[in-house]
């Protein structure tokens, strides 16, 4: 009853002022403005109010918003319907807009390995350690707020917007709060919404912007100066009642200090409300954005609770909805000039422009656009990419892109364990243009109980850095069984190490070949039950050692590491082994025992290996994800046993040399010189990011590769290798979770695969 009151002395107090100021031809209807507050995932319930509003027929001429009322309040004023923007809503993937992942098949070749296989890192700037200003830069959520917009330019004002328009932020150098009233809007509300310690700030200009919600996260004050008589306010903003149970961690606390002032400031703002909505969203919370329908639905009904009022406004002001002109979309655009802004320029802006393969004096599309920054985005050599636009006096566009380069110094970690290998802790330093310019450096470790080395070091070469000079190292130690006719006789530990360089080219962002020249090393360490089993108490070691280059080609436009849902892999592979040298330590009077151990030879020939592999991952119904593939491996020398394929396992990482998984075996259980699969594989999701999975495989080995067509010519079915696993696996924040059951049809005997982490 209080409210309609109000409502009804409001209209007449509006309509008595503008017939004492005007004259009577030139009366003034009562301007409404719409103030939406911060709140995050609650902020989604914005959505519902406007599709009540826009039913009863309010159109406000005016809105503010902070943070995500920033978002949905800047797509209304662009002229988007309510209905529009719930189908945003509805569509969108904020798991990914809330993120800077971009899918594996937009990052560049040389990248692809390396990315997003750590479970955290430390910026290293002046030899010093220092923590990010935010977990997220913004990457994606800037990339849909430039796609929603486009091809809107800088504004000299936003009050030329469908309707007028300002957001708030607050400048962490002066401290003052800002009203965006002006500029890029993509990026003024990206400013508007950057979450102390969650978003890192924004910089525009010479300011250092955060979100508004610290000081102003209810700008009603704001929309009064635009111009409102009425002002309608949705307020979703922060929890007043906290206990001390609330306020439990770290965490709890700084983001209690950090909008203690908004909460203050946004009761003064209520007060000076005409109608305020504040919908019921029932104990969901700021990070609940995968219950966005949910909390657009609680928005919607609150609204509706109050609708007899707000139909009493529309129809004392004769309201009566009628939509927007949407601001002009055209599907291309003249780029009559390309420039970067880049605060610390250690890449050249030539690089940066021809990575995003967009030509000055040519027309673009939107899409184009969005490319450009992934395109350049995937190089990693920056935290942030975004564009914008500047309009010139003939119709013609200058675009800028904004690029935020990387910290070239950074300390990775990881943890993981499998319970073939152990446990481990990876350690990585990653340097870009530091060692010099155009380079990349890679040291990696991994403490284990199979512990590993790698150093990988790119030097990049012409206007576009598509051929690099590639300097390695790599070492990898590893605890085997041995295996004869499927029997257990003993173990041993296999030491593999390569150095050299060698020349690589990406033929495009998901294509490499190269040729690598490399000093080699190989040698196994029998174990105690190992020499009891073949009786030669002083075999220490066996190996060898020699040059040898390879000849690759790689293809892979997958979209993700570990969890691909779609694209393919293809490997292709030539080695070839110049004069290797045998080494092997052994007692004098033991050496006639030699010829009793199945894989000793004490004389190598020349001799090459060959490989490829192939895997295609497809998705039906964005839940089921189907796996097919085919491996296969040749060897000339049969007798080169250290440089054979190791048959067997399931795992992601790279252990060293030639090792090919093989579901329902041991990792290594059969080292064989020829080898041929076909595997397929499905896995289910179940509940987000946990999967249903399994694995299966067949195939056979030969000793000699004249022997493979005969085999798969004459040989039956039951001759062939079978096996599986099947169980669960989990994309988790500490890396993928793997819990599988195998098995097989020659042996009879169970196996588990166990593994939480990224592997080395």
């Amino acid at each position: 009853m209080r409210l309609k009151i109000v409502v009804v002395l409001l209209v007449c107090l509006s309509s008595i002022n503008g017939l004492l100021a005007q004259e009577p031809d030139t009366l003034r209807t009562p301007k409404i403005g719409l103030v939406l507050s911060g709140g995050a995932a609650k902020g989604i319930a914005h959505v519902g109010v406007i599709k009540v509003l826009e039913k009863i027929g309010i159109t406000p001429d005016y809105i503010t918003g902070t943070s995500m009322g920033a978002i949905v309040g800047s797509l209304y004023a662009l002229g988007y319907t309510a209905n529009e923007i719930s189908e945003i809503n509805k569509n969108a993937d904020w798991e990914k807009l809330l993120s800077d992942r971009i899918p594996l098949n937009e990052v560049v070749f040389e990248e692809k390995y390396e990315y997003k296989r750590y479970l955290f890192g430390l910026p290293i700037r002046n030899y010093e350690f220092k923590l990010p200003s935010g977990v997220i830069e913004g990457q994606q959520l800037e990339k849909f707020l430039a796609s929603a917009m486009w091809p809107l330019p800088e504004l000299d004002s936003y009050d030329s917007l469908p309707i007028p328009f300002r957001c708030m932020g607050v400048d962490l150098i002066s401290g003052k709060t800002i009203e965006f009233d002006s500029g890029n809007l993509a990026e003024s509300v990206r400013a508007s919404m950057s979450i102390p310690s969650i978003f890192a700030p924004e910089s525009i200009d010479t300011m250092l912007l955060v979100d508004g919600g610290m000081i102003r996260n209810f700008p009603v004050e704001e929309v009064k100066r635009m111009g409102a008589d009425i002002v309608i306010g949705v307020y979703v903003g922060f929890n007043e009642k906290v206990t001390k149970e609330d306020l439990f961690s770290l965490s709890d606390v700084l983001s209690r200090a950090t909008v203690f002032y908004g909460i203050f400031d946004s009761r003064t703002q209520m007060e000076i409300t005409d109608i305020l909505i504040q919908p019921d969203l029932h104990g969901l919370g700021a990070s609940d954005f995968t219950k966005n329908k949910q909390i657009e639905l609680y928005g919607e009904i609150a609204a509706l609770e109050i609708q007899k009022s707000l139909y009493q406004l529309a129809d004392s002001l004769n309201l009566k909805y009628t939509p927007i002109k949407k601001f002009d979309q055209p599907e291309e655009i003249f780029i009559k000039e390309i420039k970067v802004i880049n605060e610390r320029p250690f890449v050249a802006d030539k690089f940066i422009i021809n990575r995003s393969e967009i030509k000055a004096g040519t027309y673009v599309r939107k899409t184009d656009l969005l490319n450009a920054v992934d395109k350049i985005f995937g190089t990693q050599y920056f935290k942030k990419v975004t564009y914008k636009l500047e309009e010139l006096n003939d119709g013609t566009y200058r675009l800028y892109f904004k690029v935020k380069e990387s910290t070239r110094a950074f300390l990775n970690f990881a943890a993981h364990y499998d319970n073939q290998f152990g446990p481990g802790i990876i350690t990585n330093l990653t340097l870009r243009n530091y060692l010099t310019t155009e380079s990349r450096a890679i040291v990696s470790l991994n403490i284990a109980e199979n512990p590993g080395a790698r150093i990988d070091i790119n030097k990049y070469l012409g206007k576009n850095q598509r051929f690099m000079m590639n300097y390695f190292f790599n070492w990898n130690q590893n605890e085997n069984k041995l295996f004869e006719n499927t029997v257990d006789i003993g173990s041993y530990r296999f030491s593999y190490l390569n150095a050299g360089l060698g020349g690589k080219y990406s033929i495009a962002i998901n294509q490499q070949i190269g040729i690598l020249g490399f000093y080699e090393l190989n040698k196994i360490f029998p174990n105690d039950n190992l020499r009891n089993y073949y009786q030669v108490e002083s075999f220490k070691s066996y190996g060898y050692k020699g040059y040898s280059y390879k000849l690759f080609y790689n293809l892979n436009n997958t979209d993700d590491n570990f969890f691909p849902t779609k694209g393919f892999k293809l490997d292709l592979c030539y080695k070839y082994n110049y004069e290797p040298q045998i080494a092997y330590d052994i007692n004098f009077y033991d050496r006639a025992t030699l010829s009793n151990i199945t894989f000793f030879d004490d004389q190598f020939s020349d001799f090459y290996s060959a490989n490829f592999n192939l895997d295609l991952y497809t998705n039906f119904y964005g839940k089921l994800i189907l796996n097919l593939g085919a491996s296969a491996g040749i060897t000339s020398d049969e007798s080169a046993i250290l440089s054979n394929y190791s048959i067997g396992g399931h795992s992601d990482g790279n252990r060293g040399v030639n090792y090919v998984p093989f579901a329902g075996m041991n990792i290594s259980e059969a080292i064989v010189p020829n080898y041929s699969l076909l595997k397929a594989g499905i896995d289910l999701e179940i509940l987000p990011r946990i999967y249903l999975s399994a694995r299966a495989n067949i195939g056979f080995f030969t000793q000699s590769k004249d022997e493979i067509i005969d085999y798969i010519k004459y040989s039956p079915l039951k001759s062939y290798l079978k096996g599986f696993c099947a169980g669960i696996r989990a994309n988790t924040v500490i890396g993928p979770i793997s819990i599988m059951y195998a098995d097989n049809d020659f042996d009879g005997l169970i196996r588990w695969y166990v593994s939480v982490g990224y592997p080395f």
